[in-house]
């Protein structure tokens, strides 16, 4: 009887233990989902420095709009937040008389992701490429990135490019159930069929998009992936090569 009653008593405490931890061993199942939205609407579940961090920003930089406070990244498990990266090529890469602009977005492995991205110590889920006219080698204001870890375990990308004559805008994220969605100046993409996105303005001020897919690879080796494909894949350089495209 003792037994029984200390063994009620334990798997009590294992389970209150885990609802302090986070929600159900670093899944992102729709209970998961509804306590991150009682979460989200719960002061004591935000993380106060973030708050203020982020207020401070937005005061400081004039951003329009406003921003939400976020529950602690914990409470959706134990260090289950890692890091997140970009990088690519800011300053123009001169191919097959083109200039490019690329950019890679990556959340580094974590709890959420690793059943995914196996032994690979980043998980890429966006890359932005474009054919530009123009770059500002002084301020750099031909092109802003951002990546966010507001939304954890959800991830996202934002920022844009900019030519002579458009700004393209674009944002993109990835869910901890690896839902993913670029939308680029209104136009949708589901990174599901590729997750690299190719856009070749147009010399009447349209754009072009191509979308490809990419294997799971390092940032690094990302990097040296989207190169190679645009230096060497035929389908890509045909189509960044047309008459009207700059």
């Amino acid at each position: 009887m003792k037994n029984q009653i200390m063994v009620k008593k334990t798997a009590l405490a294992l389970m209150l233990i885990l609802n302090m931890v986070g929600y159900s061993q670093y899944k992102w199942d729709t209970e998961a989902k509804k306590k991150n939205e009682i979460h989200r609407r719960d002061s004591t579940s935000w993380d106060q420095r973030l708050f203020k961090m982020d207020l401070e920003f937005f005061e400081e930089q004039k951003v329009p709009g406003g921003i939400f406070p976020v529950p602690k990244y914990n409470l959706v498990g134990e260090r289950s937040f890692v890091g997140l990266g970009f990088n690519g090529n800011f300053k123009g890469l001169a191919i097959n008389n083109k200039r490019f602009l690329y950019n890679c977005f990556y959340a580094k492995k974590n709890k959420f992701n690793k059943t995914f991205i196996k032994n690979i110590e980043q998980d890429v889920f966006f890359i932005i490429a474009i054919s530009t006219d123009f770059i500002d080698t002084q301020k750099f204001s031909h092109y802003r990135s951002q990546i966010s870890s507001r939304n954890h375990p959800n991830y996202l990308a934002k920022g844009y490019y900019k030519t002579k004559k458009n700004t393209i805008d674009f944002n993109a994220f990835i869910s901890a159930d690896r839902d993913a969605y670029a939308i680029i100046n209104e136009r949708i993409f589901d990174l599901s069929i590729g997750k690299m996105i190719v856009i070749v303005p147009q010399k009447d001020g349209s754009l072009r998009s191509m979308q490809i897919e990419i294997p799971l690879l390092s940032i690094e080796k990302t990097k040296e992936y989207v190169e190679k494909m645009l230096r060497e894949d035929t389908d890509l350089i045909n189509f960044y090569s047309c008459k009207g495209c700059i």
